[in-house]
């Protein structure tokens, strides 16, 4: 089994705060580079960024992904999307969230039919709501409906949607990033549904 697996998203998919092993994703780069059988050869590109939203994943994800002849593509995203100024206005709307994740879907699906969606779950609200570096409250509410926004638009896509572990306080680096507990819990849950979709080995 040989694939190329792009992972786009924000600065949890990038990895912010996991000083130990630099992510969930570059935690399963390592599973995959150490644990397969000789047989199975997987490139896993890690193409997120911080402050990542579905806006910044449609700018770029479609020629990132065909130069490296991607079978999965996976997509980490909606807390930014669902984070607020102090006005109390959306960073993405949740009409413009779920019309870009069509979009996405709708692309995606053009360059493989192996596609993941991974949900935000949550963040710890005394220190995220507002954050210290930015003009921007994270809610748990809003995060849980831009998740059941995803949720719902993959089920009517027919592609595939993991919805992460609820992190507690102490997973959390922030209050909004993980920490590396934090990272490893995202990590081995994760692997655990990609093995149990039959994505990777």
């Amino acid at each position: 089994m040989d694939k190329s697996i792009c992972v786009f998203g924000d600065s949890t998919a990038w990895g912010a705060w996991d000083t130990e092993k630099g992510g969930w994703v570059n935690r399963l780069w390592l599973s995959l580079a150490h644990g397969s059988e000789a047989n199975d050869y997987f490139e896993l590109y890690n193409l997120s960024i911080s402050g990542g939203t579905t806006e910044t994943i449609l700018e770029r994800f479609e020629k990132e992904a065909k130069a490296r002849n991607v079978n999965v593509l996976i997509f980490q995203t909606g807390g930014n999307d669902a984070s607020q100024d102090s006005r109390g206005n959306f960073k993405i709307s949740p009409e413009k969230f779920s019309s870009n994740l069509k979009e996405i879907i709708t692309k995606a699906k053009t360059i493989t039919s192996e596609i993941v969606f991974i949900g935000f779950k949550n963040v710890d609200e005394a220190r995220a709501n507002p954050v210290p570096w930015a003009d921007a409250y994270y809610k748990n509410s809003n995060i849980e409906k831009y998740d059941n926004l995803m949720k719902e638009i993959c089920e009517e896509e027919g592609v595939l949607y993991f919805e992460p572990p609820k992190l507690l306080e102490s997973d959390f680096a922030d209050g909004v990033h993980p920490n590396s507990s934090g990272h490893e819990k995202i990590y081995q849950s994760v692997r655990e549904f990609l093995v149990s979709n039959k994505i990777i080995v």
